[in-house]
């Protein structure tokens, strides 16, 4: 597993660990819960879709393994 991957595993994490403690927070504060799951649900798709982008970038790709630095 190459660095970047390992660290973009760890920001997915942080971020999902970020998104329930505010989840249990709106929850034990008795406000509706609603509005933070389409906020969340738009957030993790977006985010899905970035990821899903970069992994998948054939130039990106290219330059990383062909181009010197």
């Amino acid at each position: 597993m190459r660095l970047e991957q390992i660290a973009l595993l760890l920001v997915v994490l942080a971020a999902l660990a970020y998104f329930g403690m505010i989840f249990f927070g709106i929850a034990s504060s008795g406000a509706p819960l609603w509005p933070f799951f389409i906020l969340a649900a738009i957030g993790i798709g977006l985010l899905g879709r970035v990821i899903y982008q970069r992994m998948t970038n054939e130039e990106d790709n290219y330059y990383e393994k062909n181009i010197e630095e």
